[in-house]
């Protein structure tokens, strides 16, 4: 009975153990035994001793400059072991079965082989004629989805080894535009997956994602391949959730968990919510509304897309004014241009006749970072936030536009996304969307200087991420929460107080405005959504208006 007893202690104490390897595993940052002890819920004691073993052996390891722990490198041993004797093919079976279940199209494995994409196995089409890809076909990298996923995840030094010239190349799009390689590839990275559509009227349409290894390193491809015919555009966009799942899985490498495929579920209807108006958009990823009250009209950026939109409320439709790099929408200069801001710099835009100049660069550094949102002090000047392409924490920033250039005024950051200020202009707010935490810093206006930022609000795991936020009259700071199916405005305090549910998981940004100020205009994602989601939440990516009652 005590041998028993024993056993099952034994047990519990290792399952504790795999429990604290994961934890740890999932932190950006080393963890103290007080931390991994209160996250989760372990006797302080009972933590210390377990570390204290896995320390040891040499999975955990103590890092001096943080105090805290990290994984140890006999992990990586053991990792590497295993990695030796992975059989690619039995690991992708289950997966390409599904996908050709779920596209009904052929689902393609494939590992990079030199300069080449080979086709390591494979499963047909479901209908009755057959897209021919063969066992052992071969293609180059550039420019199929499938070597063009495995690309992205290549620095500039791996890619030139390939192909000196690539770096200097161009991409041609669907709608025949070309854009630089170098673009082609901060997108590849953002989206988490590759779409390409070949010319002709046999054209073949693929979507595709890498698969990582234990490092990180991208080892393969998998997608879906079939007839442009059939598969569309907005098609393989919504099948690219899908085959990020299987990359990931197959693998069990998560890649950055920021890029989020599943939403949390449809949370009940609450009685009593305003039903919002509709705007249709079509966003990958809506971001940064602002309102122009002498048209009448809103405009915004689609940073995926990308685009720069005009939506009209009266009409419930929206139309693109431009297809820039990703970038984001700041506002209007004092002389009436319209400003966006993506990976070449700060644009002024003529919207009468589409015309547009760069008037400044973005510092150097950001090659592998891209622009998420806009934020705009008491004096009109313009704050970019900018994260890494691969949603990485602690290489966000925020930039300064000035009317000498762009700067960076603050480094090291998660996922930086929404800034708003105070009426008064003394606070400024900033959403660290990885952390899932608001924070806020004194900011005078005088010099437009930013204070130490302090923790302000922080969101639970089971309630979405925060994203855009906007400051109403009254001082309430309104937030969209990614994820979260809803927006919500919290007191001075940093406390919820009331919260408006949506018709889709992934609010992304708002601001206010309409005829009267009052209309709470909200812009929405539909990127890396399952396409049983779209179905559920049809509205993902369009734009949705909100009016408020005064209160």
């Amino acid at each position: 009975m005590e041998s028993a007893k024993a056993g099952v202690q034994g047990v519990g104490a290792l399952l504790k153990a795999l429990d604290i390897i994961e934890f740890v595993s999932k932190s950006p940052s080393p963890l103290s035994v007080g931390q991994i002890a209160a996250d989760l819920g372990l006797p302080r004691p009972t933590v210390h001793r377990i570390v204290s073993a896995l320390e040891e052996r040499g999975l955990l390891q103590f890092d001096s400059g943080s105090r805290g722990f990290r994984l140890g490198f006999h992990l990586f041993e053991l990792a590497h072991k295993a990695w030796a004797d992975v059989d690619l093919r039995a690991l992708a079976r289950d997966h390409l079965d599904r996908l050709r279940e779920i596209s009904r199209e052929a689902a393609v494995l494939g590992v990079r082989s030199g300069n080449h994409f080979v086709v390591v196995d494979r499963r047909e089409s479901l209908f009755g004629v057959r897209s021919v890809v063969p066992i052992g076909q071969m293609e180059p990298l550039f420019p199929g989805a499938f070597g063009m996923a495995i690309l992205s995840e290549l620095d500039r030094g791996m890619i030139r080894e390939i192909d000196p010239d690539l770096p200097s190349s161009t991409v041609r799009l669907s709608d025949g535009r070309d854009i630089p390689f170098d673009e082609a590839m901060r997108r590849a990275a953002a989206r988490g997956y590759t779409v390409h559509i070949g010319a002709g009227n046999d054209a073949i349409a693929s979507v595709a994602a890498p698969i990582l290894d234990y490092l990180g390193r991208p080892i393969a491809a998998i997608g879906v391949t079939g007839p442009a015919s059939r598969l569309s555009l907005d098609q393989l966009h919504a099948l690219a959730p899908d085959i990020i799942d299987s990359a990931r899985r197959i693998t069990s490498n998560a890649g950055n968990s920021v890029q989020s495929i599943e939403p949390r579920p449809r949370p009940d209807p609450v009685p009593g919510q305003p039903e919002p108006l509709c705007m249709a958009a079509g966003t990958l990823l809506g971001k940064t509304p602002r309102w122009s009250p002498g048209e009448n009209r809103l405009y915004l950026a689609d940073i995926m897309g990308p685009a720069i939109l005009i939506a009209d409320p009266g009409a419930g439709s929206s139309r693109t004014l431009l297809k820039p790099d990703m970038g984001v929408l700041c506002g209007w200069s004092p002389g009436g241009d319209l400003v966006f801001a993506d990976g070449a710099g700060i644009h002024h835009l003529d919207p009468a006749t589409g015309a547009h100049r760069v008037t400044h660069g973005l510092p150097q550094g950001l090659a592998e970072s891209r622009l998420n949102n806009c934020g705009v002090d008491p004096s009109g000047g313009f704050w970019l936030t900018s994260m890494s392409v691969r949603a990485r924490p602690g290489e966000g920033a925020i930039l300064r536009v000035s009317e000498t250039g762009v700067t960076v005024a603050l480094e090291s950051l998660s996922v930086p996304s929404g800034m708003a200020w105070s009426p008064d202009g003394r606070m400024v707010y900033l959403v660290e969307s990885a952390r899932r935490m608001i924070l806020r810093a004194a900011f005078d206006p005088g010099d437009r200087r930013i204070g130490p930022f302090e923790p302000f609000a922080e969101f639970p795991d089971s309630g979405g991420r925060p994203d855009g936020i906007a400051m109403d009259d009254r001082g309430r700071l309104w937030v969209a929460l990614w994820d979260g199916w809803s927006v919500v405005r919290l007191d001075p305090q940093g406390r919820v107080e009331k919260r408006i549910m949506l018709p889709v998981p992934r609010p992304t940004d708002l601001c206010l405005g309409g005829a009267s100020g009052r209309t709470l205009f909200i812009t929405t994602a539909r990127i890396r959504l399952p396409a049983r989601v779209l179905a559920e939440a049809p509205l993902s990516g369009s734009i949705l208006a909100i009016e408020l009652a005064a209160d």
